[in-house]
């Protein structure tokens, strides 16, 4: 999203994005340093859903990845722009929707954050994690807002997208094979 974002819409729609995605993560380590992996644990039935949600919505983005017609050189044509806003819900609301990041974040904190683990630990745990995701979204919204990056991906655009589509699709499949 960031890439297609900041080669189509600019770098500022792409930041807004990346910092709607920051959010999410905030979200995504607030509740793992709470305890969302012992919850998980706990609800076996609600990290099934989870995963068969998430199986699905990958699924889903895979077949529009692949079906997405290429596009023409980025052109200023003036037609509608996505507002900051906008793009910062829409950066926060894909991000929470993700699976691999729920499954990401249980997986850290589950595994080095722990109940007797001190509240300072915690809080530093959540700074490095927003502080590598936020560093993340900006580098990408930065560097692939560019003409040389927007000129290249139009030149390889159907490739690409159709890799990350058959990637997608694999990543869903391996979230519904669900082994019990």
């Amino acid at each position: 999203m960031l890439m297609r974002f900041g080669m189509r819409r600019g770098r500022g729609t792409a930041l807004a994005a990346g910092f709607g995605t920051t959010l999410s993560c905030i979200v995504w380590c607030a509740l793992a340093a709470l305890g969302l992996a012992a919850v998980l644990a706990a609800a076996p039935w609600l990290y099934r859903a989870l995963r068969i949600g998430g199986g699905l919505y990958l699924l889903w983005f895979a077949w529009t990845l692949w079906r997405t017609p290429p596009e023409g050189p980025p052109v200023d044509d003036g037609g509608a722009r996505l507002s900051w806003w906008a793009a910062f819900w829409q950066g926060f609301a894909i991000n929470m929707t993700n699976p691999k990041s729920v499954l990401f974040f249980a997986a850290i904190f589950s595994a080095y954050v722990g109940p007797g683990t001190p509240g300072w630990a915690h809080a530093a745990a959540v700074g490095v994690c927003v502080a590598t995701c936020l560093g993340w979204q900006v580098a990408m919204a930065w560097l692939l807002s560019t003409r040389r990056a927007a000129d290249a991906y139009a030149r390889a655009q159907q490739p690409l997208d159709r890799a990350a589509g058959a990637l997608m699709a694999a990543f869903g499949v391996s979230l519904l094979w669900v082994f019990d």
